[in-house]
């Protein structure tokens, strides 16, 4: 799993390169995730790796999907994927280019997972909280799992924070095992 980030790394620099020169994050974000949702299709899967096709027509497919004419960035890129045979990591490079866009724009992503749905107050506040922790903006995703019992657990970037009894119990039962 992590080569694959490994290999989907410098198409995501790439992209997110191209976006700052235009000014095209939105319509990369879009043509991006747009793009995995295809390519996640069983029979767009079998057409990309059938070797009767040739790479043009693999192009034209995939930009069949794109309601706008496409800019010839976004093509080039394309054709660049499927001659290194680097398409099957898509959803990669767009979670990666994700989070350079959001490095760049100084967002934190924060993936809150609580067992209950958090208040809009208490989720201003721990805002507040994460806002003056990380001197960034903040960009809160909510999980709810019912396996944490009560607590939380905060993920940003690599660092997660788990505040959560069942995360406790494991502690103890470990503990108590040794």
């Amino acid at each position: 799993m992590s080569n694959n980030y490994t290999y989907a790394r410098p198409y995501a620099e790439a992209a997110f390169k191209i976006s700052l020169e235009d000014n095209s994050g939105k319509e990369w974000t879009h043509d991006l995730l747009l793009l995995v949702a295809i390519i996640e299709s069983e029979e767009i899967k079998e057409a990309l790796a059938s070797p009767k096709i040739a790479n043009e027509e693999r192009v034209k497919l995939l930009l069949s999907f794109f309601k706008k004419q496409t800019n010839t960035r976004l093509q080039n890129f394309l054709t660049l994927l499927l001659e290194k045979k680097r398409i099957v990591f898509m959803k990669e490079i767009s979670e990666i280019f994700e989070n350079l866009k959001s490095d760049y724009n100084k967002v934190c992503n924060v993936e809150i997972e609580t067992p209950y749905v958090l208040s809009s107050d208490q989720l201003k506040e721990l805002e507040k909280h994460l806002k003056l922790k990380y001197k960034s903006q903040i960009k809160i995703h909510q999980v709810i799992s019912k396996e944490l019992i009560a607590g939380i657990k905060i993920k940003v970037n690599n660092e997660v924070t788990d505040l959560s009894i069942r995360n406790r119990l494991e502690n103890v039962t470990q503990h108590l095992m040794m």
